[in-house]
């Protein structure tokens, strides 16, 4: 299997903390080889295992996400995942399945949980070919100020340019979960949070969008965070 570029955005109001743990999760859950790479404005604070990017200071907020289109990166596809997206388990047979094929596509992700803003697509885990999705930043580029305008988003903007897409859920029925819409039950007060048990073995990624955060779930009281965002 081909070496890979995994690429994360730890930029604004994400600590370098989340960029760390993402990346000791994807180790310990990807049995390829690949180099790591973050788009940031903490570099000081990056582990030294990833080659940091400075953030393009013209991007705010979610739309930092699509500089990662515009990056000159050594491998010939390219992995990216949101920092609040825990690993679970082993996801080295998707990202194979998902190279095997990505020539029929433009981009692999998972569906959005609920369908924002009426769009199906997610930003949230991406696997692409770098150089031919390339014109995307440059079409956004254009007009930064009109584009990071558009309302819903990054994924949005994204999900209306994007006609082939491959959503890995209709194949991995165990791909993902939703810790908001899926999986969890929050007190009224907010203090405590209800999670089935087990659901750590169940599949492969849990999307953490939203609120609560992965910080907060120890102090929610979900044991299984302990072992899993370190």
């Amino acid at each position: 299997m081909e070496k890979i570029n995994f690429i994360v955005v730890c930029t604004e109001k994400y600590s370098a903390e989340y960029a760390n743990k993402t990346l000791n999760m994807f180790n310990r859950n990807y049995q390829g080889t690949f180099d790591a790479f973050c788009i940031t404005d903490k570099r000081e604070e990056i582990s030294q295992e990833y080659t940091c990017i400075d953030k393009d200071k013209a991007l705010i907020g979610w739309w930092n996400k699509l500089s990662i289109f515009g990056q000159e990166l050594p491998h010939e596809y390219t992995l990216y995942a949101d920092l609040d997206l825990l690993f679970l388990n082993d996801i080295t047979d998707v990202i194979r399945f998902t190279m095997e094929r990505i020539q029929d596509f433009q981009i692999a992700c998972f569906g959005d949980h609920i369908g924002w803003h009426g769009e199906k697509f997610g930003s949230a885990f991406m696997f692409f070919n770098q150089e031919k999705m390339r014109w995307l930043f440059s079409e956004f580029s254009k007009d930064l100020e009109s584009n990071q305008g558009t309302v819903g988003g990054d994924q949005i903007w994204l999900g209306r340019r994007l006609s082939e897409v491959m959503y890995l859920e209709e194949y991995f029925q165990n791909f993902v979960r939703s810790l908001k819409f899926d999986v969890a039950s929050i007190s009224n007060d907010k203090k405590s949070i209800q999670i089935p048990s087990n659901i750590e073995n169940d599949f492969l990624l849990l999307n953490c969008h939203g609120q609560p955060k992965p910080h907060e779930l120890r102090e929610l009281g979900w044991k299984p965070i302990e072992s899993i965002w370190i």
